[in-house]
């Protein structure tokens, strides 16, 4: 089984997480950079394959 790994950034705020691909995107959160209590919004940043 391949470690497949990808790093999701949130294209407002620049926050990074690194996730294994079977996992999927990340949980919204709350983006500081948006107003009021607005989620991130995850793109993909890097894949890492093994």
């Amino acid at each position: 089984m391949a470690a497949n790994r990808i790093e999701y950034m949130c294209s407002h705020c620049g926050k990074k997480e690194t996730r294994y691909a079977i996992q999927g995107r990340p949980n919204p959160g709350k983006c500081p950079r948006k107003e009021g209590n607005k989620p991130h919004t995850w793109v993909v940043n890097r894949k890492f394959e093994k």
